[in-house]
């Protein structure tokens, strides 16, 4: 590491590396679970200084590659293999990791370091050509800036019953004719991941959350690297997220979505059907049971609802990510009651925990009865809580105009990625075709307070944006739907509501407010 001038970068198993506003969110709940001995792979933080200054000169400090370089030989031998060595290649995640949580807002690149050569002398050729395919396909669209509607465009060409290595080829050729350069080797491929998550800070989508969120602007993100693991290895890994409890209810015990022979992305994309984690007890009883044993100790350590990301590779647990979770408005009100109960926080702070916001929809109305079987569209998971009613549009700047023109809307869509955000944002109630209750649509819309239902079948929309199928029963824009987040259901007109019931747990809370004044 250099003697003298700026250390850009942090190893996670430092024990005096704590700071959140320098490694962000994500390298600081590393270092707290390192700390706390859970099996987190080794990994190093690109801290949010180095984020500014590349923000502001738009190019990575000089001085950087030789940190990086250092970092990398450490990792290396952790893991008795080698960064972009043909044989038995070593391979990074590098993520986004801001100071504030913003989910899904910025990008992360996987598999980083994989080649075509190293892919083509490994023995299982389903797991190389699976995970070459992942990274390029991201690098193509993150980090070279190539278009999504052009990347499908070239595998859609692609002739009936093409594989994962025609893929791979139109991707590699799709990289270079479109951007002007090859796909490069492992430290190319790291140095460019980098300044493409640090950018990715000032994308579209991350500057409309920030706006609607009141986070400042010139906090910067850090980078995460990290040894990557594998849920696409065999029939015995697989990838996960969940929660310490239920971020629509508050209710305690464990919650999430899992898939076997699958990385992160497939999870939270919203592109697959996930399954409760209760599947991981099912087939790999003890991995399930110290999976549990970790959401104990990091609520315990947080004092709060923990959202976790994993991965199991070949039986073995790892722990990648977490972080306080976002809620509902409900959850926050019966988390901030019972936590102050296990004597865990105090009232004064039970009190803060819950905003403005939260409170109004915890307080909100709900629908009045069951929806009648004529008029109910669709059924799906109950992913955010919230009884609304709107208007249908089927695009996030459809959704936008709507909204503009004072009207309340329902965004329809087949899932949601982070470009819907704005369309989000305009709405008071989101409805996917897929996407499980950790899927972007789920913790998006469970943060900003609006209604969901995920996972209702096949959503088709038309070309022109203004009308769609649901499950083969067509809806056009500007149709009325109600939006049963409680029930999971979605159903025709406007559905009558009535005054929410004010519970024990509300009741309690009301009067600690009341009482402090």
């Amino acid at each position: 590491m250099p003697a003298t001038g700026t250390v850009w970068t942090h190893d996670i198993a430092d024990p005096g590396t704590t700071d959140r506003a320098i490694l962000g969110g994500k390298g600081a709940g590393l270092a707290e679970m390192v700390a706390l001995g859970l099996p987190v792979p080794p990994a190093f933080v690109i801290g949010t200084p180095c984020g500014r200054e590349h923000r502001a000169t738009g190019a990575l400090p000089a001085s950087l590659r030789a940190e990086v370089d250092a970092r990398i030989a450490a990792l290396e031998a952790a893991a008795g293999r080698r960064f972009g060595d043909d044989a038995d290649p070593l391979l990074v995640s590098v993520r986004s990791g801001a100071p504030v949580s913003m989910p899904g807002m910025m990008d992360t690149i996987l598999n980083v370091g994989l080649t075509r050569a190293a892919a083509a002398q490994m023995s299982d050729a389903r797991f190389a050509t699976s995970s070459l395919e992942r990274l390029l396909d991201g690098f193509a669209r993150t980090v070279r800036g190539i278009g999504s509607g052009i990347v499908e465009d070239a595998l859609l060409d692609l002739p009936p019953g093409a594989g994962a290595q025609e893929r791979c080829d139109t991707l590699l050729g799709l990289i270079e004719q479109e951007s002007g350069a090859p796909f490069p080797d492992a430290r190319g491929q790291l140095t460019e991941a980098i300044a493409a998550v640090f950018s990715s800070w000032d994308s579209r989508r991350a500057k409309a959350y920030r706006r609607h969120k009141g986070i400042d602007d010139e906090l910067g993100t850090a980078v995460v690297v990290q040894l990557m693991v594998f849920g696409n290895r065999d029939d015995r890994s697989g990838s996960g997220v969940g929660f310490t409890r239920d971020p629509s209810t508050g209710a305690a015990g464990a919650f999430g979505d899992f898939l076997f022979r699958a990385q992160g992305e497939d999870v939270v994309s919203g592109e697959h059907d996930t399954e409760p984690l209760t599947v991981i007890g099912e087939r790999l009883p003890d991995v399930h049971a110290q999976l549990l044993d970790v959401f104990a100790l990091l609520e315990q350590d947080a004092r709060d609802l923990c959202d976790v990301e994993f991965t199991i590779e070949s039986g073995r647990l790892h722990v990648l990510q977490t972080r306080v979770g976002q809620r509902s408005g409900r959850a926050a009100v019966r988390l901030a009651v019972e936590l102050c109960d296990a004597g865990l926080i105090d009232r004064a702070e039970a009190i803060g925990r819950v905003d403005d916001e939260q409170l109004a929809a915890a307080r909100a109305p709900v629908f009045a009865d069951e929806h009648p079987e004529d008029v109910v569209l669709a059924r799906g998971l109950a992913a955010s809580p919230g009884a609304v009613v709107g208007l249908a549009a089927f695009d996030a700047g459809r959704a936008q105009a709507l909204g503009d023109e004072g009207h309340d809307v329902i965004l329809v869509r087949p899932t949601t990625s982070p470009v819907d955000l704005p369309g989000v944002i305009a709405s008071v109630g989101v409805v996917t075709g897929r996407g499980g209750r950790t899927s972007h649509a789920a913790v998006v819309a469970r943060g900003m307070g609006r209604a969901a239902v995920c996972g209702v079948g096949e959503v088709r929309v038309a070309a022109d944006g203004r009308s769609a199928e649901v499950e083969g029963v067509p809806v056009t824009e500007g149709d009325v739907l109600s939006v049963d987040g409680d029930r999971g259901v979605v159903a025709r007109g406007a559905a009558p509501r009535t005054p929410a019931e004010e519970d024990e747990t509300l009741r309690r809370f009301m009067e600690w407010r009341a009482e402090a004044g």
